[in-house]
């Protein structure tokens, strides 16, 4: 590929087609955030990272766009290494089959990853389909009993999975749809696949929470898309597709999920009362975005000062998620600082962090190291690493950058 066709800018909204994006956030060059490194000598590439608002939209999204193939075709990311993550898969289940109201009924879920979330509906033997374009990851969930198709999500696939498999009553898309560049071909394609009377649901990052919380580590090349509800409502309706209730969900510190229908249903008293939080916070305007790109430079100077106090003292990571390598990168923080990353997925141990090069380890080699602190930077699973390494003798104190202020967690 060349240059242009790895990383583009876009002149217009992605979903609405206006031309007036307002800059946002500009976090300057950065590696692409799940691109590990064999060596520290290995080159790697830089991209801008910056966002912008369109008001029409009230779409937040990235001004550059990077290939997918270059993103996406060997992932080293897995949904179920996490324990929360797991019991989450469980819930999120449980919550489909109500929307749905049948049982053993047909579930496409687009970039299924490892299959973790359609294990629970196999276990209520319901008909399964995961769709994946990272080849080795749809391989290793088809060995595991979830059959997946190691392809790019769009409507030719969609009438490839009607023609061999049906229409579908169930089709739903966990954190994904933020990632698509080509939004109105996935979102269409969900609608083609979708029987008459079937559900869709849509999991997404909030943007309310990012903007209240100030979540600017969930930025990164991946992620092109910032969903509120209302600019979810919006990228639907255009494709004749009707949101009627919303649920939270825990994943990424605060996530939506929206269900939606071809055919108009009541809209609940969850949806209503999400659609007056984002009218009373300001999610949707462009005052409120300026304001957080200026939080956010705030936020990386308490970061760096609060890390300056640590003096000489032994730190290392844990969790080189990709939000991990957004927020290191933005604060220039590099291996001489955090020598190590501990991160529970086999595939990422003895590779380095994109950016900062710091070494990714097991946990048991990372505590062999005899830190005093750990810095938390997959921060979403706080709770679940604070009482693993407690666990295993780590007496020592932890740094946590989000939500909130950066902190030191002592207990």
């Amino acid at each position: 590929m060349t240059d242009t066709e790895v990383c583009s800018t876009i002149t217009q909204c992605r979903v609405s087609g206006e031309a007036d994006l307002a800059p946002v956030l500009d976090m300057g060059l950065q590696p692409l955030a799940n691109a590990l490194l064999k060596s520290v000598d290995e080159p790697e590439d830089r991209f801008p990272l910056r966002i912008g608002f369109c008001a029409k939209s009230r779409l937040v999204q990235l001004m550059e766009t990077v290939s997918k193939e270059r993103l996406f075709r060997n992932y080293f990311w897995v949904s179920g290494t996490a324990e929360g993550t797991r019991q989450y898969a469980q819930l999120f289940c449980q919550r489909a089959q109500r929307a749905v109201d049948k049982k053993k009924f047909f579930v496409v879920e687009i970039a299924s990853n490892d299959g973790t979330f359609l294990k629970p509906f196999v276990a209520e033997q319901c008909k399964v389909l995961g769709i994946d374009p990272a080849v080795n990851i749809a391989q290793e969930a088809t060995m595991s009993g979830v059959e997946t198709w190691p392809e790019f999500w769009n409507c030719a696939v969609a009438v490839e999975v009607v023609k061999k498999r049906g229409l579908a009553d169930l089709v739903f898309a966990r954190n994904v749809i933020p990632h698509v560049s080509e939004l109105h071909e996935v979102i269409a394609g969900m609608r083609d696949v979708l029987a008459d009377d079937g559900v869709g649901m849509i999991e997404f990052h909030d943007a309310g929470k990012i903007m209240d919380e100030l979540h600017y580590d969930s930025i990164y090349h991946e992620h092109l898309c910032y969903f509120s509800l209302s600019s979810m409502e919006y990228l639907l309706f255009k494709h004749d597709l009707h949101a009627f209730h919303v649920e939270i969900s825990p994943i990424s510190g605060g996530s939506i999920v929206v269900h939606f229908s071809k055919k108009q249903r009541s809209i609940t008293s969850e949806l209503e009362a999400q659609r007056k939080r984002e009218e009373e916070s300001g999610v949707n305007t462009t005052a409120a975005w300026i304001r957080f790109s200026e939080r956010s430079a705030e936020h990386r100077a308490l970061s760096l000062k609060l890390i300056e106090t640590m003096g000489h003292r032994k730190m290392i990571g844990f969790g080189s998620s990709a939000r991990s390598s957004t927020y290191l990168n933005y604060l220039g923080i590099d291996a001489g600082v955090l020598p190590v990353i501990v991160d529970n997925n086999p595939r990422k141990q003895g590779l380095f962090a994109p950016g900062s090069k710091s070494r990714i380890v097991s946990v048991d080699e990372g505590l062999a190291m005899k830190p005093e602190i750990i810095f938390i930077l997959a921060w979403n699973f706080s709770d679940e690493i604070i009482r693993d390494c407690r666990s295993r003798g780590f007496s020592g104190k932890f740094l946590q950058g989000f939500p909130g202020a950066p902190k030191m967690i002592s207990n």
